[in-house]
């Protein structure tokens, strides 16, 4: 069964729920409601295709699966790619930047790894972000090698005409596409299996710093926040996690 996560049917079934939940956590679902889905594809101009086959040496293309956890205040994503190999070129062999960093092989088809990456966005591209003031999700997959890159993501209108203007810096679209944005859990498929609580309680523990490292709030403070017991929130936590590393080993 497929749903739509932000329409009013659940965002008030959410609100039967956690009839006490955090004002902003409700107010950032009803937001969604009126925002859009950008599809678009650019081929890198001169400048950035030279960058890009400097450090994609090697690489075929890399492919963003999922995006697991952002942290805009430090400009870091975890989440998990497929990096596809030149033939007869091994993983080990790259010497990636500082800015991006393989946390985990969970799979190796031939020339094919699936990784957990953090990715983090250089000083002075953050700076220049924060001054853009965007407000969007990344949704998978996300497509990049040396020619183009291919991405969707979901944002007010405002949003994500900066994104338009920001990747026209870079090179040329070929291909842009507005939809309503519908936000559904069977083409999410990292997080295909998470009921309700477990995606709801899920981020708000990742918005909170619950899987910082250090933590910024700890399992106590989580269940305080959510106004939940401790172990109902652990167990939804525990679930989640669980459920989403079993699709990551199980991704074709």
């Amino acid at each position: 069964m497929s749903y739509n996560l932000y329409s009013h049917h659940h965002i008030s079934h959410f609100l039967r729920t956690y009839t006490e939940m955090d004002e902003i956590i409700i107010t950032r679902l009803y937001n969604y409601i009126n925002m859009q889905e950008l599809t678009c594809k650019i081929f890198w101009n001169p400048i950035f295709s030279k960058w890009n086959r400097a450090n994609l040496k090697n690489i075929k293309q890399i492919e963003i699966l999922e995006v697991l956890k952002e942290n805009r205040d430090k400009g870091q994503n975890v989440g998990i790619c497929k990096i596809i190999m030149e033939e007869d070129q091994p993983l080990s062999h790259i010497k990636f930047s500082k800015y991006y960093e393989i946390l985990e092989i969970i799979e190796k088809n031939n020339c094919e790894y699936t990784c957990m990456v953090r990715v983090s966005t250089p000083p002075y591209f953050l700076k220049f972000l924060e001054l853009m003031d965007l407000d969007i999700i990344w949704q998978g997959p996300i497509i990049m090698n040396k020619d183009y890159m291919s991405f969707k993501c979901i944002g007010s209108a405002s949003s994500l005409d900066k994104v338009i203007k920001l990747f026209k810096l870079m090179g040329t679209i070929t291909q842009i596409s507005y939809n309503d944005a519908v936000y559904n859990q069977k083409n999410n498929r990292m997080l295909s299996s998470l009921t309700q609580k477990e995606l709801v309680v899920l981020q708000i523990a990742m918005e909170s710093g619950y899987y910082e490292y250090p933590r910024k709030i700890n399992g106590t403070e989580l269940a305080r926040k959510i106004k939940s017991s401790k172990s109902t929130v652990i167990e939804h936590l525990r679930k989640a996690e669980n459920k989403v590393m079993i699709s990551a080993l199980k991704r074709d």
